[in-house]
């Protein structure tokens, strides 16, 4: 019966050590995708500007329709933040870019 006690404390102590780990790896690689994923609308946004004769979407409604929603950029399907927030498209009088968004 000790032996079994043991054997429950020092788990429990391994668990106590490895959880917050896990916990933390999970953090880190959420926010590495949701850079990725930015990274990626950018360099959509340039080709898109490139193809286009440096014209951009006028607004977030012409972002999502000719550069989210168009195969050419995303054929698989355009990136999502994991952590469920949203990117957003800013067209300042020259100044086009996709925002990114805190967590």
């Amino acid at each position: 019966m000790i032996e079994v006690l043991v054997v429950v404390i020092i788990l429990a102590v391994l668990a106590t050590i490895v959880v917050p780990r896990i916990a933390s790896s999970t953090g880190d690689a959420k926010n590495a995708k949701c850079s990725a994923n930015w990274s990626m609308l950018i360099r959509a946004l340039e080709l898109y500007g490139a193809n286009n004769n440096g014209d951009y979407p006028a607004d977030q409604t012409a972002f999502d329709a000719d550069i989210l929603n168009e195969d050419i950029y995303f054929p698989h399907g355009a990136p999502t933040c994991p952590y469920g927030s949203s990117y957003t498209y800013v067209n300042t009088s020259g100044s086009e870019t996709v925002t990114a968004h805190n967590h």
